[in-house]
């Protein structure tokens, strides 16, 4: 059996050219143009002395498995190089704009990209910078807010005209200036598109109020990825127990939403399907915001929704791969986001780790109960390290915490998300999704605070 396929249905081909994007662009933001460019010439040498020799060997009518290995690494650095060539260009960029803007405090004018949160004894916020007094054009950069309990109030999509002062982040932060603006000055409401979302958002906030803490927090948390009514002991008490991952919108949300599409438009043809799959995923990510963990889940079953109309296997892996180059050439940055590495372990534990770990584990347990525990346990195992890095202790118990909560997930989720789209039109029916939504979420922080509380949690 080739190497590019140790086992059924594994196809490894492009996973070279991911981790390859992956490392040269996560170097490649934090450095200067002209390292950057040393670096694509040297890819292509590479890839020009890989292309001999495999021509040579065609040539030659060598047929061994050794080529498929050769052409997967010449793919791998012609993708990296021309990866890294946009990071170049992109970087230089953005160094000319953060030389211009750093220390300065004009007017700017802002759109919050997601509600700000508490920080400290104000509020800190992702958002567009759209305008500078005096720099002519329009700006998009992404940028962190920091500002007063007043921008607690405001919604998702709000534009804000306020006197600021720029200061500039690291060369591979994500973010490329922070903003710091204690005063609002004027406030547009969000318009289009961003004003339904932050009405649906805004509904199940308010549909949650009546809630215990719990399910006031954790059921837009679940549903929306909102956790500003997250009560903070229950959210010390889930990262202990690495149950934080519930309320980060991912590609658990993403699965489920297509799994239930899917199922509900069986009598459809696929070309319908799929259609309908993509309208679904980009409605979806733009209701929870498009974060690192989101976006990945959205292009890999977007990838997984054309394998579907084309008639091909779909298979994760190739997806997962596509789905990292895509977002990386989309937005270098995103390599040393936590989220998307977190979100890109976690999956590639799921599909290479969990089915072996169930087929052992079903051996002495009932299939289901293996394929419970299988899937924590691949999925905390490729995630450690990274997980590390952001608080240096293990979970324990995150593993059996993972299994008492997951039966209550998959309805949490639904329930959830339900409520917040029947808020607007069905009041009483999105009650009552939310209502069940909260059963749900006090079992899951009855399940978090038991297992902190054990000796030896973290």
């Amino acid at each position: 059996m080739s190497p590019l396929y140790p086992g059924a249905g594994l196809d490894l081909r492009l996973v070279p050219a991911a981790a390859l994007v992956w490392l040269v662009c996560g170097w490649g933001v934090g450095v200067g143009e002209n390292a950057g460019w040393a670096v694509v010439l040297g890819l292509l040498v590479a890839a020009a002395a890989g292309l001999r020799r495999l021509r040579g060997r065609v040539l030659a009518r060598h047929r061994r498995s050794g080529n498929e290995l050769l052409a997967a690494g010449v793919l791998a650095l012609l993708v990296a190089a021309l990866v890294l060539g946009t990071v170049a260009v992109r970087g230089s960029a953005r160094a000319e704009l953060v030389a211009e803007l750093d220390g300065a405090s004009p007017a700017v004018t802002v759109q919050l990209q997601r509600e700000a949160r508490p920080h400290e004894d104000g509020a800190i916020a992702d958002a567009l910078l759209l305008e500078v007094e005096g720099r002519a054009g329009e700006l998009r950069a992404p940028v962190v807010l920091l500002g007063g309990p007043g921008w607690l109030d405001l919604p998702f999509g709000a534009q804000v005209r306020t006197s600021a002062q720029l200061v500039a982040t690291a060369a591979g932060d994500d973010r490329v200036l922070l903003v710091i603006a204690d005063s609002i000055g004027s406030v547009r409401a969000p318009d289009g598109w961003r004003a339904q979302v932050a009405s649906i958002r805004a509904g199940l906030a308010e549909l949650c109020a009546d809630l215990p803490p719990a399910g006031r927090g954790l059921v837009p948390g679940i549903a929306l990825g909102d956790t500003r009514a997250l009560p903070a002991a229950l959210a010390e008490d889930m990262r202990t127990v690495s149950l934080t991952h519930l309320t980060a919108i991912s590609g658990a949300h993403v699965a489920l939403l297509l799994a239930v599409l899917m199922v509900l438009l069986l009598w459809a043809p696929r070309w319908l399907r799929a259609g309908l799959g993509v309208v679904a995923l980009v409605a979806f990510v733009a209701l929870v915001r498009p974060e690192g963990s989101v976006l990945r889940a959205a292009v890999m079953g977007g990838v997984l929704l054309l394998g579907l109309v084309l008639r091909r296997p779909r298979s994760g892996l190739p997806a997962l791969a596509v789905a990292v180059v895509v977002l990386i050439a989309a937005d270098p940055w995103i390599t040393r986001s936590y989220g998307f590495a977190l979100s890109v372990l976690a999956t590639g534990g799921l599909l290479l780790l969990a089915p072996p770990l169930a087929t052992w584990l079903s051996r002495w347990l009932p299939t289901p109960l293996a394929a419970a525990i299988a899937i924590p346990v691949a999925a905390q195992l490729t995630c450690l390290p990274v997980l590390l890095l952001l608080q240096p202790s293990l979970p324990v118990y995150g593993v059996l915490a993972n299994v008492l909560a997951a039966p209550v997930v998959a309805p949490a989720t639904v329930l959830g998300v339900s409520a917040a789209l029947l808020g607007p039109v069905a009041p009483t029916a999105a009650a009552a999704c939310v209502q069940g939504a909260s059963w749900c979420a006090e079992w899951i922080a009855v399940v978090a605070r038991a297992c902190a509380a054990i000796p030896g949690a973290g």
